[in-house]
């Protein structure tokens, strides 16, 4: 159990910590290298949610109106399928997510991606997929694309340096009327979070199951926060414990354990 551990250290005491370190997730540097006809692909892992991180980018390109997300699932191949060929036209982004709860579809998204002409599509559309690790997903599409993971940070201060990181100027300064007492707040739900995500490396001494809280649940909690903070003469402890801790991460656990 130490040996990963030792390792690092060793990387660090004889490389530099710059070698241990996960670097900045950066949305926009693989977007920049990607084309029209060039998928891609979120290859999610438990408690990490890119779903924030392109919302982010499509605002930065003014495609926050171009932007069309559909979960697939039974029934959903057919209206992917017009969505993909609505961005080929207009140039819109597309995203298809949970592409491994859509095992039957998969061969149909390969037949769609083949069958692209680089003359007939708009050079701004994109198509963006998100798929847990599956043996059902097409080869030639993972291939053709670009591979995208942001896997949670390894260890409580990398797991809050990330999280900072990901939150703007705006969001921090988002309550004037309780700065201090949101900014204290804000860092308590932060070190919440990433104790949560933490303790999942020790398997069953940690949880039971490995839960899977994702970034949402924090994005969540921080904006109740917020409202209840402006909202509310007093800090409402009882009603934010209730809701943060029993609703948005306790509603994770589905066993009676």
């Amino acid at each position: 159990n130490l040996l990963t551990l030792c390792a690092r250290n060793v990387v660090a005491a004889e490389l530099g910590g710059f070698f241990i370190e996960s670097p900045p997730f950066n949305l926009e540097s693989c977007f920049n290298d990607s084309e029209a006809i060039m998928p891609l692909i979120f290859v999610l892992s438990a408690g990490a949610d890119p779903t924030e991180y392109l919302l982010s980018l499509a605002a930065d390109k003014g495609y926050s109106d171009r932007l069309h997300f559909i979960s697939l699932g039974q029934g959903q191949g057919p209206k992917a399928e017009a969505l993909i060929k609505l961005g080929w036209d207009t140039g819109d982004w597309v995203c298809l997510q949970n592409c491994h709860l859509a095992a039957s579809w998969m061969g149909k998204l390969e037949q769609i991606q083949e069958s692209q002409d680089p003359k007939k599509i708009n050079e701004e559309y994109r198509l963006w997929l998100t798929s847990m690790p599956s043996p059902t997903f097409p080869v030639p599409v993972l291939q053709n694309g670009i591979k995208i993971t942001n896997e949670p940070p390894k260890g409580l201060r990398a797991n809050l340096g990330r999280t900072f990181q990901d939150i703007s100027e705006d969001v921090f300064e988002a309550c004037p009327t309780k700065p201090n007492e949101f900014k204290t707040l804000l860092f308590g739900l932060s070190f919440f979070h990433a104790v949560i995500l933490e303790r999942r490396k020790f398997g069953p001494i940690g949880w039971n199951i490995p839960y899977e809280w994702m970034d949402s649940d924090f994005q969540v909690s921080r904006e109740q926060v917020r409202m209840y903070l402006v909202a509310q003469p007093e800090i409402p402890w009882a009603t934010l414990l209730y809701i943060i801790a029993e609703v948005n991460y306790g509603g994770r656990v589905t066993d009676d354990k």
